[in-house]
């Protein structure tokens, strides 16, 4: 078998397995060009680990629609099952590579590590956009050119060889539908201006007032549609 071949044979046990769970949105990409640093691990992971894998699961139309003026306990219920369901997916993921002779690395698709700047070990957003998932829109969150921002994600990092995804060529264009519903007034125009502290001070705000015990809001995602 040649190089070329195994490496199909690589990324075709990744998708197959990815579908077999049901995963919606899925890409492969090359730790080379994920410019970030990985917090509270070894540097060097990037280099021993040179392959990224983004996954993702569609939130429930039914649970978005309704969200009105904010966060509720059901969207809170939702958001944390499709967390567990991601962290699953990566450690099956990981388990499964690691049976054909390689390493691999699954993360929590949320656990704040820098809570100050509000960072996890990695950022999945930025892997899906080396994944060739989406791109990061106004609202500061990876948008996927058919669901938007209704998508929740998790990275597993792996040293299988892979063929990597092309990062798409997008943005957001035309639509402002997060600017005008976003109750911080956190996102502007241009994605580079978002009002991260804005945000983060409105999503204390419905933690406390509404009980929550989260950091979470949903309206800016609710609004990104895509092409749902």
């Amino acid at each position: 078998m040649n190089k070329r071949s195994a490496l199909e044979n690589n990324n075709h046990f990744i998708t197959e397995w990815l579908i077999s769970q049901d995963v919606d949105v899925f890409g492969t990409g090359d730790m080379s060009g994920y410019n970030r640093e990985l917090l509270g691990l070894d540097e060097s992971a990037k280099e021993r680990l040179p392959f990224a894998i983004s996954f993702g699961l569609v939130l429930s139309k039914g649970i978005l629609d309704t969200i009105i003026d904010g966060p509720h306990l059901l969207y809170l219920h939702h958001y944390r099952q499709l967390n567990y369901r991601l962290d699953m997916i990566g450690y099956f993921l990981s388990r499964g590579i690691e049976k054909k002779g390689y390493k691999a690395l699954p993360f929590a698709a949320s656990q704040i590590i820098d809570w100050q700047n509000q960072k996890a070990h990695i950022s999945h957003k930025h892997i899906g956009i080396i994944s060739g998932v989406g791109w990061i829109g106004r609202n500061n969150l990876l948008v996927h050119p058919v669901f938007g921002s209704h998508v929740r994600y998790n990275t597993v990092l792996t040293d299988m060889p892979l063929i990597a995804d092309r990062a798409l060529d997008g943005d957001c264009g035309e639509c402002t539908a997060c600017i005008d519903t976003c109750p911080a007034g956190a996102i502007k125009d241009a994605p580079s201006e978002f009002d991260h502290q804005g945000c983060y001070n409105m999503l204390t705000h419905f933690k406390n007032k509404r009980n929550l015990g989260h950091h979470i809001c949903g309206i800016c995602i609710k609004a990104c549609k895509g092409k749902r």
